[in-house]
């Protein structure tokens, strides 16, 4: 940008209550033009680091020099040498500085020094015992203006270095006293939530910039195990409460972002240099709001922290694209692309800026003048200078997170943090199910003839069901009124559990639910509060029932033997076999929701419906469908959905170890008989015995929740019959994802059930457990990702995978599917859960039908 007059730009910034007139440095100048009160909220910060810090001078200076040096800025190293001699440092001093003589330095001045080296330059390198040895040299007040100082340093340095800013005729100028006249509260514009936001095209393997041979080391996986890593470090000083902040802020200052564990620790021990840089952020906000569109500008953040390796920021990268619009999915979607060395699925001028925040970022001296002057011709004179102050910005955030290493919060809280109201919904709004719901009233129609409480709203995710699968529908409604109010769990644990079940797997739809039951329950808005704190804040009472619903629905095979123990002698078999069941329940009604992408009902949370449906519409009976012709595979078929490196690190080998390993297991409790589990059955579930551990341990322990589910899966049987080797397949896949030994077993048995002899089986499964599917059909291999996708990440579901499966299979016969996949969610969790152990027979071959005795004895 050009450089205004003095005048100009004392002109267009903020009238000054004192100061006003003196010469400004260039940079300001240069700003003062497009973004004058950004220019006039920057130079109160810069007056602040160099004139009002805590730290000594003479290091403070010295420090600055040293990040300005490694990211080879001229005009911020005269700046600092100036300020350095200001505060009696001679040059020869100031020259060996340079060299990296640091002789004449105390032992703690050289680690505060070095400090500001790894911060400029490696700042995730910086470790935990170098932090704590400057905190006992200077303290923690000084030691958090060392990181704020070098957070400025480093937005500083890039923001000159992208300007072109040139030091001033007169030499460096000393710090600008002044104070502008209080400003009118800027507040950031965050777009509201659109109707349906568009998936990102699929990569086209053509992009319009120069892989980094080093990006993608580090897959999408493994910085979202980053993530949930920094989720549970420990913050390097005490994170202070919002109340001892607020005591320690200037009379008359507010901050917004009570939540935000970066605000408590900047605000809590150097609030004279934090709002400052709070000004400057909701000021340039401000004015960059009508010029930077704000996704585009979340994804070079995303980039900065990939490539200075932040995941405190990158995961605050996530909860703003959602704030923004984005859903679960897309923002998962956004981050895999961003993640991978293929960009073509972003704009050409978006790859670019893109491109130019992972350079600025890593090597900021390399930057050079045809670089600005390529993101001016791209996206014009003031986008551009609004790209560019928001990249800087972005180098500023991620030195304070890394040098803190802060405690990534696990809720959103930048809806708080922006005052915008979060809409309750879950993967997307319901305008953009794939499958929309119907109303109201038509569904009561659909639904089966009603004996009791038929009447009012439905939930949405029934509408969805109900028209294709009416009886299915109306049996998963009675499940949820079961689970909902006859569950013998207390019901404010229940709900506690529940909304850890909907929050690990990111259904915001659920968590609603869970927290409306909560409420109805009688818990308050501080027990609401504790709750979403996360595990620091529950109450020893409630942490271990609330950590194995957690664990239940993240890692169910890693549940310790020893948690289940404690949770049994403490509230009984019964309600701990509930505690099971619920979060079985839990994991499939969340895929339903994530998958359809539904949103809460306009009059929602709605409470349980207590209805009841003619039962002659369910199937309640033990059903198990014909299978029509077997699927035969391929011997030169194409491989059309991507391999997944992980998926075949367990052979078919092991894994057949590791079922007889599940057919050694002790249960976690104890198996009934069958005498002892029918006696607590209706007559239809009681006609026939069965040899099914599974099915003895559920009806014999919580048969009020057990029937429920059963009368389900069998009316889905009975409305839409289904190709079982085809189901059954999809089922071993998802028992391969979240390592279900027991499950994995049972889809063996109902493979030769179906009709497969012994070596069919064997080579289906094989071949499944491979990362070359070629050998099945392309609609196939698709229904298979799916498969995994919405066992491991339910999150990243979109509505395009739902209409692929449709595309694939028809409307009916792909709600079918999909209701099959979320089903089979729930067994594993049962199976996991209560840790069954695998029959050696082969305990679906029916004694009463002699057709399926014979296909399942063949070899």
């Amino acid at each position: 940008p050009p450089v205004v007059s003095l005048e100009e730009a004392w002109k267009a910034m903020p009238p000054a209550a004192r100061g006003g007139g003196q010469a400004l440095p260039s940079w300001a100048r240069m700003l003062a033009g497009s973004l004058p009160r950004t220019a006039a909220a920057l130079l109160e910060l810069d007056s602040a680091h160099r004139s009002k810090s805590p730290l000594e001078p003479r290091l403070r200076a010295a420090m600055r020099f040293v990040a300005a040096q490694a990211n080879h800025c001229e005009y911020a190293a005269a700046y600092a040498r100036f300020d350095a001699r200001g505060a009696g440092l001679s040059d020869t001093a100031i020259s060996a500085l340079g060299r990296g003589d640091l002789r004449s330095w105390t032992e703690s001045e050289r680690n505060a020094l070095e400090f500001a080296r790894k911060m400029t330059v490696d700042s995730a390198r910086v470790s935990d015992a170098e932090f704590a040895a400057l905190v006992q040299s200077f303290g923690e007040k000084r030691v958090a203006a060392m990181v704020l100082l070098m957070a400025y340093a480093n937005f500083q340095d890039r923001l000159l270095v992208g300007l072109g800013a040139e030091v001033e005729p007169g030499g460096p100028l000393p710090p600008l006293d002044v104070v502008f006249k209080e400003r009118p509260a800027a507040a950031m514009p965050s777009p509201g939530s659109p109707p349906c936001m568009a998936d990102l095209p699929r990569p086209t393997g053509s992009d319009a910039v120069r892989d980094d041979a080093d990006w993608t080391r580090l897959s999408y996986s493994d910085l979202q195990a980053k993530l949930e890593n920094q989720r549970r470090r420990q913050t390097r000083l005490r994170v202070p409460p919002w109340e001892e902040v607020a005591r320690g802020l200037p009379a008359g200052v507010s901050v917004r972002g009570t939540q935000v564990v970066w605000n408590r620790v900047v605000f809590g021990y150097a609030p004279e240099l934090a709002r400052p840089w709070d000004l400057l952020m909701w000021e340039n906000s401000a004015e960059n709001g009508r010029k930077l569109d704000r996704v585009l500008g979340l994804s070079i953040f995303w980039v900065v922290t990939r490539a200075i390796d932040c995941p405190y920021c990158m995961g605050h990268c996530e909860m703003n694209w959602e704030v923004a619009g984005l859903t679960p999915a897309q923002i998962a979607d956004r981050s895999r692309m961003l993640a991978g060395d293929d960009w073509s699925s972003f704009p050409p001028q978006d790859q670019r800026a893109l491109a130019l925040a992972r350079k600025f970022t890593r090597s900021p001296g390399l930057v050079d003048a045809e670089d600005i002057a390529a993101l001016t011709r791209e996206f014009g004179a003031e986008p551009g200078l609004s790209l560019l102050v928001y990249l800087c910005r972005c180098n500023y955030m991620v030195r304070i997170s890394n040098g803190f290493q802060l405690t990534l919060e696990r809720d959103n809280v930048f809806f708080d943090y922006y005052g915008v109201k979060r809409s309750g919904g879950a993967a997307v709004s319901s305008a953009c199910s794939p499958l929309a719901p119907m109303s109201d009233e038509d569904c009561w129609k659909r639904l089966p003839r009603v004996i009791s409480g038929g009447s009012g709203p439905l939930p949405v995710w029934a509408r969805a069901v109900a028209g294709y699968l009416p009886r299915t529908a109306a049996a998963m409604l009675e499940l949820d009124h079961a689970q909902r109010t006859q569950s013998s769990i207390d019901p404010i644990l229940r709900a506690k559990m529940r909304w850890v079940i909907a929050h690990a797997n990111r259904c915001r739809y659920s968590e609603e639910y869970a927290i409306a039951d909560l409420k109805r329950a009688g818990g308050d808005e501080e027990t609401i509060r504790v709750l979403k704190a996360g595990p620091v804040a529950w109450s020893h009472s409630d942490r271990e029932p609330l950590v194995f619903a957690q664990l239940h629905t993240l890692d169910a095979p890693s549940i310790p033997d020893e948690l289940f123990v404690r949770l049994r002698n403490r509230f009984g078999d019964k309600a701990v076999a509930a505690m099971v069941l619920l979060g079985a329940y839990g994991n499939f009604q969340d895929r339903i929701v994530l998958g359809l992408g539904l949103d809460v009902e306009p009059r929602g949370p709605l409470p349980p419906l207590d209805v009841k449906f003619d039962r002659a519409a369910f199937q309640q009976a033990p059903l198990l469908p014909p299978q029509g012709e077997i699927p035969r595979l391929l011997d030169h078929g194409d491989q059309v959905v991507e391999r997944d490196a992980d998926w075949s690190t367990l052979s078919y080998d092991e894994l057949q170890s590791r079922l007889e390993a599940q057919r050694k297991r002790m249960p976690r409790l104890p198996v009934p008989t069958w005498d002892e589990a029918r006696r607590k059955l209706p007559s239809e579930f009681a006609k026939k015995p069965t040899r099914i551990v599974w099915n003895l341990v559920c009806h014999g322990y919580a048969p009020e929740l057990a029937v429920p589910w059963s009368t389900c899966t069998r009316t889905l049987w009975a409305e839409s019959p289904g190709d079982r080797v085809f189901e059954e397949s999809l089922f071993w896949i998802q028992t391969r994802a979240i390592r279900c030994n027991y499950c994995m077993g049972h889809c063996e048995m109902l493979l030769e059930v179906a009709g497969l002899d012994r070596s069919s089986a064997a080579d289906r499964t094989r071949r499944l457990a491979g990362d070359d599917w070629s050998c099945f059909s392309a609609a196939e291999q698709r229904a298979y990702a799916l498969a995994r996708k919405l066992s491991r990440t339910p999150w990243e579901l979109t509505p395009a995978d739902y209409r692929t499966l449709e595309n694939d299979l028809g409307p009916e016969r792909a709600l079918a599917t999909f209701w099959w996949l979320c089903r089979g969610l729930y067994m594993t969790r049962v199976s996991d859960g209560f840790q069954l152990p695998l029959e050696r027979e082969n305990v679906f071959v029916d004694p009463d039908n002699p057709a399926s005795n014979t296909r399942a004895k063949l070899r």
